[in-house]
């Protein structure tokens, strides 16, 4: 059996908190919450993020993307996927909260995809709840 270890890079990227009137946005910063562990071919496993709120309002996380990097020339961005967040999440006003998303790799990787660090950047919207 092919084993990959996959460690995925940390990136903190700003996304925009909006309402459904549209009145000016805040931040919020999403951050790997600790490697994804035992990821193989084919195979799924649940990691999670940080998604810190430094305003002073509470908010609700509704859409969550991950962007995956090509970690070498000899590997495809497209080997992982990451898929959107599952359902929205409130996180209180100056509070953070680790969220799960499924990292799968496809069972087509190539050998050359095993040990490497896949970047990934973050994005996301919330609302006010």
């Amino acid at each position: 059996m092919r084993r990959a270890l996959v460690v995925l890079a940390v990136l903190l990227v700003l996304s925009p908190v909006s309402s459904a009137a549209n009145s000016p946005g805040k931040a919020f910063t999403i951050a790997d919450a600790g490697p994804a562990k035992g990821l193989v071919p084919g195979g799924t496993v649940v990691r999670e993020v940080r998604v810190t709120n430094p305003g002073n309002q509470d908010i609700k996380v509704i859409r969550l993307d991950t962007s995956v990097g090509r970690p070498s020339p000899n590997c495809p961005a497209n080997a992982v996927t990451v898929a959107p967040l599952a359902a929205p999440v409130v996180i209180a006003r100056n509070r953070s909260a680790d969220v799960p998303l499924t990292v799968r790799m496809a069972a087509s990787a190539p050998d050359a995809c095993k040990n490497l660090t896949f970047p990934l950047t973050y994005s996301g919207t919330a609302i006010k709840p």
